[in-house]
């Protein structure tokens, strides 16, 4: 079967797409594009998820159907310039509200409404991936580990010694792999939010290519530790967050001089919660950590990696190119992934999340050529 994976990260950046066949035991990556988000849509996202915003009803469902034109209308282009055809698109949406705390349970809004996409370009869509996890009084994140325990499998990697698949995008999230099939996955914290945020307040530029601008200021102390204090990188696992939890102000707000050690201060935010998380619930449970492969748009800020692997001298640090991947498109194929095993009826979740019992998967909207 031919899968779309498509994905809009918290980051706003871009649509991507990856078009996978699957099967039982099979995995190729057929093609991929990317498609940069239109300017008016990402500041309507950006701007329905500011602290104590107020929008009516008809704003947010407004927003959803046109995120749903957009995505049908953008990938009905990209499926029609190529010779291999999809036969289901597997749609993450655009995260606007991520809140695993809620009392009574956790909710989360994934909008881009799958019918628009389906009218546009006729093919059967999966999508919701996260909500039914949540009905299990889990987290809804991180959805990946599954995928990630299956590319480690098929790739033969040494998970004995341990091996993480870390995604950077604008949350930082990883799955670690050890002895004894352990698997431990959650959220880290920010991952490029605040250093796009520190980026565009110091250069109106929207993202650090290659981390040159944080190469180029000091880390201002203070803040760094002010900002590590923040409760979230104490919760123990299973553990989830989003832009709500990491608001571009909550960073901001702590400087005002336009200077390169805003980014710089930013990236480290970043760095120091991924290497706490690593030791607080890896290192200190005595499990070997052998090599970590990066993804995400994080996996090009060579400043962030070489941080990070200086506080990690024992580990090796790559990217997931060193296995053959696009850092841009892992995520991407993990949809495609995720929406095969929907429509296997499996579960796309485990202990990692906090879910119980039985777990729904996600919602499936026939297309034209559904019953074939």
């Amino acid at each position: 079967m031919k899968i779309l994976g498509v994905m809009t990260g918290t980051s706003c950046d871009a649509l991507d797409a990856a078009c996978v066949l699957v099967g039982k035991n099979k995995f190729r990556l057929l093609w991929t594009d990317t498609k940069t988000y239109p300017s008016n849509l990402k500041s309507r996202v950006l701007e329905i998820q500011k602290p104590k915003s107020t929008h009516s009803l008809e704003k947010i469902l407004i927003l959803d159907r046109d995120l749903g034109i957009w995505y049908g209308r953008t990938l009905n282009q990209m499926i029609a310039s190529r010779a291999e055809i999809p036969d289901v698109i597997a749609n993450h949406g655009q995260t606007v509200a991520h809140f695993p705390y809620a009392k009574n349970g956790g909710v989360t809004l994934q909008l881009g409404n799958p019918a628009w996409i389906a009218k546009h370009t006729g093919l059967t869509l999966i999508s919701n991936f996260r909500i039914g996890d949540m009905s299990a009084s889990g987290q809804g994140a991180p959805l990946v580990p599954v995928f990630h325990k299956f590319i480690a499998q098929k790739l033969h990697l040494l998970v004995n010694k341990g091996v993480v698949f870390h995604n950077i995008g604008g949350i930082s999230n990883f799955t670690y792999m050890g002895p004894r099939g352990t698997v431990i996955a959650l959220d880290t914290g920010p991952g490029n939010i605040w250093i796009d945020a520190a980026t565009e307040f110091v250069t109106k530029k929207k993202y650090d290519k290659g981390g040159k601008l944080a190469l180029l200021g000091k880390t201002n102390e203070k803040v760094l530790n002010k900002l590590l204090r923040h409760p979230f990188f104490k919760k123990p696992p299973p553990k989830s967050c989003g832009r709500d939890d990491f608001t571009a102000s909550m960073f901001l707000r702590e400087f005002t001089k336009r200077t390169p050690d805003v980014v710089t201060t930013a990236t480290m935010v970043s760095v120091r919660s991924i290497i706490l998380a690593y030791e607080r619930w890896i290192l200190k449970r005595k499990l070997p950590l052998g090599t970590v492969y990066f993804c995400g748009g994080g996996a090009k800020n060579d400043f962030l990696l070489k941080e990070i692997q200086k506080l990690l001298p024992k580990a090796e640090v790559k990217t997931i190119e060193d296995l053959g991947f696009d850092s841009k498109y892992m995520e991407a194929q993990a949809f495609a992934y995720l929406g095969y095993l929907v429509l296997q009826g499996k579960t796309l979740t485990g202990s990692w999340t906090g879910a119980q019992g039985y777990v729904p998967s996600a919602q499936i909207l026939p297309g034209k050529k559904y019953k074939s």
